[in-house]
């Protein structure tokens, strides 16, 4: 991969990520869902793949640049 070029949100996860990832967004949508049944959980679902965007963007930051 090029310097200039910005590693996949995708890039650098393992099998415990995708799990730990999962069951945040069951929680946020189970959580909706109580708040807001019905559409609720479309809004946790959202919310969550928001949050999990965002903690990515900043682990990926945190990361050591590799050569």
């Amino acid at each position: 991969m090029h310097s200039d070029q910005k590693p996949s949100i995708f890039h650098n996860l393992t099998l415990s990520d995708w799990l730990l990832a999962g069951l945040f967004l069951l929680v946020l949508m189970v959580l909706g869902n109580n708040l807001a049944p019905g559409i609720g959980i479309l809004i946790g679902l959202l919310a969550g793949l928001g949050l999990l965007y965002l903690a990515k963007r900043r682990r990926d930051k945190l990361q050591p640049p590799k050569e």
